[in-house]
Parts: C-alpha cells; structure tokens; sequence
C-alpha cells in the first residue's frame, strides 16, 4: 500500500470530509425535489439531469468513501443541453445543484471568453468562477459543475475576444475557444489564476477537472436547417431546407437528431469536442399549457403576494393570462418572456395603487378595442 505524503493526505482527509457532506438523493427524489421547486415540464431532460446528478455524488461517494478504483467504475457524464430560449436549461442547473444539491456550480456566458493569451476573459477563469462559488476552497469546487451557456454561440464568432494592440477581432470561428474547453472539459490539471487578472504573475493553484462535471446549454438557431439539409430535404444547390420554420427558435429536436455528430461539425463545432459529451438532451419549445402554469405559479404569485403585504388585491382577467401566454408563443421568447409582457403595466399599476390609501384592488384588463392590456383601480 502506498505511503501518501503529508500534503497528500491532507488534501484527501478534506475530500472525504467535503464528499461525506453531500446529501445522496435517488434519481426519483432528485426529480420530486425539482419538482417542488416549481420546475415544470421538460419530463426527459429531468430525468436525465436527475439521474446525472445522482451518478455524479455516487461516484464520488465510491471513490472518496468507499476505496473503489476509480478505473474500475464509469468516468464523469458532461451533458449538451439543446433548446430553445427559454424553455428551462440554465434554470434546471440552478435550481438543481445550487439550490438543491448546494453544490459549487457557477453559470457562465461563454460569448466574452477568448484563447488563452488574447485580451478576453481566459478560459481556465472559468475555474477560478468555480473556486469563488466554492468559497474559495479548490477541493471543493474540484467536485462542482460548470454550466457553459450560450455554447452554440462559439460556432459563430460571437465573442468579443481582441488581439492585444491590433484592435480587431480574434478567432472569428470560435475555434479557439472550442480548443481551450477541450483541454479542461477532459480529465486534467489545470492551472488555474486565483484572481480575474491578465498578469501572468497572479497566483494559480492546479484544479483537476477529473470530477468536474460540465452542462453546456445552447438555443442552436439555425440547427434545424442543417439537420434538413443533411437529411436531402433541400432544393437545388443552395442550403436552403424546404422546411418552413427552420429559421424558427422555438423548434424541437428528436434524439437522433442532436445525436448525430455530423449535425454539429456541420453547425460549426469540432468533433471531438461534440464528443467531450456523453448525453446530449433535448428540450422542446414550451407548450402553452406549460407556460400558463410558469405564469401563474412563478410569476403572478409572487406579485399577489407583493400586493397583498400591501394590503391590496392584485386582480387578472382570464383574457390577459391568454395573451401574455400567446405572445410568448408568437415572440418565442419562452418562459422568460411572459414576466416581461406584464412587468410594465404592472409598475404602473403599483405606482399607482401603492401611493392610493382608499384603493383595495388593481385589475388588469384586455381592451376589446386595442387588443392591450391596461389596469381599473378600485
């Protein structure tokens, strides 16, 4: 048996220590505890999140806890999230590992990172993201998750990376962004700095991404089309698919679909890094059952509540829930546009109200005439 060092053993007592305090949930229970949160819909890719979180804290648990090989049981799961905006991707990891779990989980917009030694945030300062959200303790954000958003946007030079000095925009393709997550989404050490500095002379400390698991998220606008027109649904010599809607955002995409490796290098992604991802999920547009149910449990409660801490009713009409609810539809903006549809009529509304000692109530109404919502004070 092996003598570790002092250092060597210490950093392994805090390990355990650290994996012994993560709460161990079956899948079933993870699913009912994202539930209670009041995440609604998306069935498949809950239960796939589920299970993913209860492998991560189990293999863990086995290695850290229990002495079993880490060769002998299966390497971490980074999973590909493709879906419309809006439909519950970032919020599905919030609610999950931040709040459920209270794992070190950091989500991060990768559209303003650049290659290693350009003027842009480094990628390897995802990690130092990671070690803050850890309180600053590297062993325990090297058992966090990393969600990278916007990740299709790497495919279309939508970074605000920029050479030193030469005042023009780096790596349009992304490629090079593409390359530096490859390095730190596969099992390794990385250095990384311990402070959102350029300077080379910021103190590092070595991560190992081993146990690090890695979400990326991603609208993939324009996917649709590509999957078309590798499926022969094209006309001519252009690449323009048949299809009516495969500019749309809001689009559902089969397994298959986004399993298909060419679909992506095809988008615009390297291979291998498509293949850094064990389970790609799907999420589909959200319907407008499901979106009703967001406005009502997620958005309206809590400004009823607010008015009622006020001592007023807050009223809504039926008709104003079902064009809050088909203009997110038409906008395909998703969940997160419905608040934006009510937020400013309803700061009218409570200007009003709130500076009103002999009001009880505010309704909002949809004007017959111009089709717009408005608000009757009583």
């Amino acid at each position: 048996m092996a003598v570790l060092s002092p250092e060597a053993n210490e950093y392994l007592e805090k390990a355990k220590a650290f994996v012994n305090s993560i709460p161990l949930l079956s899948p079933r229970d993870i699913e009912e505890a994202i539930r209670e949160e009041g995440y609604i819909g998306q069935d498949r890719a809950v239960r796939a999140v589920s299970l993913m979180a209860y492998r991560h804290i189990k293999r863990l648990k086995h290695i850290y806890l229990m002495g079993v090989k880490r060769e002998s049981i299966p390497e971490k799961t980074n999973m590909l999230f493709v879906g419309p905006t809006g439909c519950g991707k970032t919020y599905l990891v919030e609610i999950l590992f931040k709040k459920i779990l209270k794992l070190p989980t950091v989500i991060v917009d990768i559209t303003g990172f650049s290659e290693t030694g350009y003027v842009g945030q480094d990628v390897n300062s995802i990690l130092t993201r990671l070690i803050y959200a850890a309180n600053m303790d590297p062993i325990a954000a090297s058992f966090g998750i990393v969600c990278i958003d916007e990740f299709d946007k790497l495919s279309s030079g939508s970074n605000n990376a920029v050479f030193a000095g030469a005042g023009t925009t780096k790596d349009v393709s992304g490629l090079g962004v593409q390359r530096e997550l490859l390095k730190i989404l596969e099992s390794t050490e990385v250095p990384v700095p311990l402070e959102f500095s350029h300077s080379d002379y910021t103190p590092k400390v070595i991560i190992s991404t081993t146990d690090i698991d890695f979400i990326a998220c991603g609208a993939f606008s324009g996917l649709k089309g590509v999957i078309e027109y590798n499926k022969g649904e094209h006309i001519g010599f252009g690449r323009r698919p048949i299809g009516a809607d495969v500019d749309r955002i809001a689009v559902n995409y089969s397994i298959d679909e986004v399993e298909a490796a060419r679909n992506f290098r095809d988008y615009g992604f390297l291979p291998e890094l498509i293949g850094r991802f064990k389970r790609i999920v799907p999420f589909h547009a959200l319907s407008k059952g499901e979106l009703r149910k967001i406005l009502e449990r997620n958005v309206l409660s809590r400004y009823r509540e607010e008015f009622k801490l006020e001592g007023k009713r807050l009223l809504i009409g039926e008709e104003v829930i079902g064009k809050v609810v088909r203009d997110s539809i038409k906008k395909e903006t998703g969940a997160r546009g419905l608040e934006a549809s009510l937020v400013g009529i309803l700061e009218d509304a409570a200007f009003e109200v709130f500076s009103d000692p002999g009001s009880s109530y505010v309704k909002l109404v949809l004007e017959e005439s111009s089709g717009d919502i408005s608000y009757v004070i009583g």
